[in-house]
């Protein structure tokens, strides 16, 4: 485990959740544990830093949940979903 640095994806400086992943071609790169394991389970390693914070950025974004997929899906899309993103929808608050 790492004593120094920061994640180099989001910037946790916090030394206890630190660790390290290797990129495709060998480097080794600070993060912090979600994402090294976000990593470890990608389907290819990253090559760069800079393609280690693209394949880690938010994957919450609203455009991947279309379609919703069923009933429970919408309702947990709901349940989840930022006031402001209820609001933008034309939803009110009850």
């Amino acid at each position: 485990m790492s004593s120094f640095g920061k994640c180099a994806v989001c910037g946790l400086s916090d030394a206890r959740a630190l660790c390290t992943t290797r990129l495709s071609r060998g480097e080794i790169v600070v993060v912090c544990g979600s994402h090294e394991l976000m990593h470890r389970r990608a389907a290819r390693k990253a090559e760069t830093v800079s393609d280690l914070r693209a394949m880690m950025r938010d994957r919450r974004d609203t455009r991947r949940r279309h379609p919703i997929p069923d009933e429970l899906g919408a309702r947990l899309i709901e349940a989840f979903s930022t006031s402001s993103e209820r609001r933008a929808s034309g939803d009110r608050r009850r």
